[in-house]
């Protein structure tokens, strides 16, 4: 009986906090990762399985945060250096990784621009999961390298 006071309260707490209102209407950076791709619109071009959709801004590019640029940067520059057997491209992921989970904590962006970036990002997510399971990094990798190009199409 004493176990089943207790439980009441905690389970209310999870129900309150899950169904915080204000947090669904702004919304989180994990929130936007744990999306369902499938919910994306369109493939995008030359990245397997892929479903999402990233616009410009009027025919132009989304202006991006210095930090967000200098994560790709790093990103493609890890990427490389994988390619080319300078860096072991199992021993990557965690700096790939972490420059990833940095480019989400130093965003400033808002509005559209910031939507479009999530929309971006969303592949690279699956690209590290993959690497970290994959027996064929280089392949991974020269599939994320190829990706991490296009960024510039999109963004400045």
């Amino acid at each position: 009986m004493k176990k089943n006071i207790l439980l009441i309260p905690a389970v209310l707490l999870l129900h309150v906090a899950c169904n915080n209102p204000e947090e669904k209407k702004t919304g989180t950076h994990e929130n936007h990762l744990k999306q369902d791709r499938n919910e994306q619109q369109i493939k995008m071009e030359g990245h397997d399985n892929q479903t999402v959709k990233v616009l410009l801004d009027n025919g132009k590019k989304w202006k991006a945060n210095t930090e967000t640029v200098a994560g790709i940067n790093e990103m493609s520059s890890l990427v490389m250096g994988g390619i080319t057997g300078k860096l072991n491209a199992a021993e990557i992921y965690d700096t790939l990784q972490f420059t990833f989970k940095s480019i989400f904590d130093k965003c400033t962006m808002t509005g559209e621009s910031h939507n479009q970036l999530h929309n971006y990002l969303i592949p690279l997510k699956d690209d590290l999961t993959k690497l970290k399971t994959s027996k064929t990094n280089i392949a991974t990798l020269k599939e994320m390298h190829k990706y991490l190009l296009t960024f510039k199409k999109y963004f400045e």
